[in-house]
């Protein structure tokens, strides 16, 4: 869903997803910036990374890349409420260090956003899902009155590294910037939280990660994805999902036809979007 036009430079998107297709399933972060919210105020989510396992009522944030995480639900709730906003813009607009946040691939809503209790309790008094997003844009609106406008140029920079899909190199991105290397490095990392090549690598493997899963043939993405050989993206797929790729198709295969079905009509509605948005 497309934020107010008064939002976008700040805001890229806002989704709604059903909890039951998102149970249990493998989960990352492309590097934006995402503030998550439970249908209702009770219910919890549990994200197992790394063999930890951490617990978030309500709702939670998340903004760097994380492998082999899985996330599971309770609760009463049917649907979770997804804001995505621009990395470059984020950080500033609330007053956050980039580079501390990135240390850990999620966080509480109150560790970023101080006013979430009150902003939680008016979301329960919304009916619908339309009202939570107008009162979320609402308060986007009363923290820009007072706090600096966006970094355009470095929303060009993750847009142009978004347009290539990870596959161009740091000196074409800062040739198209009309900027040096140096200046490159510093801003984007303090506004994003990770060097522009660490974000383009990420890019680069969700892509190929999403074309893998519709055509299955690993020396066509490996190529069509910039990687230099198959080795490399075999390495990142297991650091991503735990799995090599062929393994990864086996464990796929063996779903139920019912939920085999679902997952494909729900990945293919949304490419992408259904693979980032934690």
């Amino acid at each position: 869903m497309t934020p107010a036009k008064d939002l976008q430079e700040y805001v890229d998107s806002f989704f709604i997803f059903p909890c039951c297709d998102l149970s249990d399933s493998l989960a990352y972060n492309d590097g934006t910036p995402m503030l998550a919210f439970l249908s209702e105020a009770e219910d919890e989510v549990e994200l197992e990374y790394n063999e930890a396992t951490s617990r978030f009522k309500s709702g939670w944030f998340s903004t760097r890349s994380f492998e082999k995480m899985t996330v599971r639900f309770s609760g009463k709730g049917t649907y979770l409420l997804i804001v995505r906003f621009k990395p470059a813009s984020f950080y500033r607009l609330f007053g956050l260090d980039a580079k501390k946040l990135n240390t850990r691939p999620f966080w509480n809503l109150q560790s970023v956003f101080h006013e979430s209790d009150a902003l939680l309790e008016e979301m329960q008094q919304c009916e619908k899902v339309g009202e939570k997003i107008g009162l979320l844009e609402n308060c986007i609106r009363n923290i820009l009155s007072v706090n600096e406008k966006s970094n355009k140029l470095l929303d060009e920079a993750i847009r142009y590294i978004r347009l290539h899909k990870g596959t161009l190199s740091i000196d074409e991105l800062k040739s198209h910037l009309g900027v040096n290397y140096k200046w490159l490095e510093r801003n984007f990392s303090e506004a994003v939280g990770m060097t522009p090549k660490c974000y383009s690598s990420l890019q680069r493997f969700i892509h190929a990660y999403t074309a893998f899963r519709v055509q299955k043939d690993l020396v066509r993405i490996t190529a069509d994805s910039g990687y230099s050989d198959t080795n490399h993206f075999i390495k990142d797929f297991k650091k991503y999902t735990g799995q090599t790729p062929m393994q990864y198709l086996r464990a796929y295969n063996m779903k139920s036809c019912l939920t085999e079905s679902r997952s494909r009509i729900s990945l293919e509605k949304s490419s992408l979007d259904c693979s980032v948005i934690l």
